[in-house]
């Protein structure tokens, strides 16, 4: 069974077990990963994990956590910023940051992530347009009116110029839409 990130969020705040045995077996293995990947081992992958957890559990508990992202780049996100504040002590030997400062942190990792990758899924589905829709758009984006996109483009009129460029909105909507990758990059 999957949880929703609404679920699981309310699944930390009661210290539900079967939700915190599903965060550990679905999300501990990539974090684990990225740990032994960066000069951690699986001990200190557990014990981040288990300190991001209490991290979250602590900030939901202070004031309710809305997120805009799903839970998986959350954790990820949590346990990135607690690693390198853990690999950034280790080097200097002495107490960094506090929560406030890793909870900005935290935000502009999240943002930043979540952006790279709606712009990346919307990079794949505008390469799959036509070469018109595709013109069309580029000179949109490039805020070129539509009496200058109707000369360019070779169309009768700007309202002709209008109602394509809606057209090709909607096909490049409808094609990200219906890309499996849509829901994980939106949900939040």
């Amino acid at each position: 069974m999957d949880y929703t990130t609404e679920a699981i969020l309310e699944g930390i705040s009661m210290s539900n077990n079967d939700v915190l045995n599903y965060i550990y077996s679905k999300f501990f293995p990539s974090i684990r990963n990225y740990i032994e990947n960066n000069n951690g081992n699986e001990e200190d992958a557990r014990d981040l994990f288990q300190e991001a957890i209490i991290v979250i559990y602590r900030k939901m508990k202070k004031e309710p956590l809305v997120l805009n992202c799903n839970f998986k780049t959350y954790i990820y996100s949590v346990c990135r910023l607690l690693w390198l504040k853990q690999l950034e002590k280790r080097k200097n030997s002495n107490e960094i940051s506090s929560e406030a400062i890793l909870d900005n942190r935290l935000d502009e990792a999240t943002e930043t992530y979540d952006q790279t990758e709606r712009y990346r899924l919307y990079q794949k589905h505008f390469k799959l347009l036509g070469p018109d829709c595709k013109q069309l758009l580029q000179l949109t984006l490039e805020k070129v009116s539509l009496k200058e996109i109707s000369e360019i483009m070779g169309y009768k009129s700007e309202k002709y110029a209008k109602k394509k460029k809606y057209q090709c909105k909607q096909t490049l909507i409808e094609s990200i839409k219906s890309d499996n990758e849509f829901k994980e990059v939106y949900d939040g």
